[in-house]
């Protein structure tokens, strides 16, 4: 077994660095590969060529990894996709829902007012309130900027 690890850790570990481009995941990789090729030569079974089996046992483990990475990173990715819009729109909405069901007057205009609610309580977009007041997105932008400015004045100071 030792004169297998000699003969072929040097290939199978610059194989697997090339595969994973970090020392600790291609030491990882080759430690897994030769227990994987020991366990299997223990079993008796007859190996034509020692070579194949071992590049061969090499590629299945590395198939098997970069699945699990790839399923694992688009997890992540989706998941911090999924936070930072949650993050960016929900928080938002509620907590401006919040703050217009207990706060009579905060000094916002008439148009203000109306943009603000369609916006944070009935949950329209900007070309939508637009279409509703015939004013320009713009303004709808500008009206929805100086309400929050206002309620957070009121709130922070």
């Amino acid at each position: 077994m030792e004169k297998i690890y000699d003969e072929y850790y040097y290939n199978i570990y610059h194989w697997s660095l090339n595969k994973t481009h970090n020392k600790e995941d291609a030491e990882d990789l080759t430690n897994s590969i030769f227990l994987a090729v020991f366990e299997y030569l223990n079993k008796d079974i007859k190996v034509e060529k020692l070579e194949n089996l071992i590049w061969k046992i090499a590629y299945n483990i590395w198939c098997t990894r970069a699945k699990k990475y790839i399923k694992e990173k688009d997890f992540v990715e989706f998941d911090e996709q999924f936070q930072a819009s949650y993050d960016e729109n929900m928080i938002d909405k509620i907590i401006y829902k919040e703050i217009t069901t207990h706060l009579k007057d905060v000094g916002l205009t008439q148009k203000e007012k109306i943009i603000f609610h369609m916006y944070y309580l009935e949950d329209l977009s900007i070309r939508d309130i637009s279409k509703k007041t015939n004013y320009k997105e713009a303004n709808i932008k500008y009206y929805l900027y100086s309400a929050r400015k206002k309620i957070k004045e009121r709130y922070y100071g």
